[in-house]
């Protein structure tokens, strides 16, 4: 599956929503991050160094808050019928993501990891 679709569908497992832009649950705003990623990587001739590196840290930090968040509230929603340690392995994934992370790979695996123990713990779509 699409990474951004992976990213839209966890918040949306979460929020128990459709596509809500206001929840962040919308594939488009993970695409717009990959896409200042790649801009910031291919060195696009129109914006210089450090406006693609603000542009990245900007996107990223915006997908960042919004699963930051989505764990949060899939926490609270699950924490009567999940065990002790599949809440601290939330925990855990949700307290990296602090204002200095920017790894869209370990982001990525956030993401899935998060999506799969919501889903075992009945946050389904």
């Amino acid at each position: 599956m699409q990474l951004a679709m992976k990213y839209e569908l966890l918040l949306r497992q979460v929020y128990q929503c459709e596509r809500n832009t206001s929840k962040g649950a919308d594939a488009a705003i993970y695409r717009a991050m990959e896409l200042a990623n790649t801009e910031f990587r291919t060195k696009v001739l129109y914006n210089t160094h450090d406006e693609r590196e603000y542009q990245r840290r900007q996107k990223f930090a915006a997908v960042r808050t919004y699963v930051a968040r989505a764990i949060m509230e899939g926490i609270q929603q699950i924490q009567h019928v999940a065990s002790a340690e599949v809440i601290r392995e939330l925990v855990t994934v949700q307290e990296l993501m602090t204002s200095s992370f920017y790894d869209k790979e370990k982001l990525d695996e956030i993401i899935d990891k998060s999506s799969m123990l919501f889903h075992k713990n009945g946050l389904v779509i």
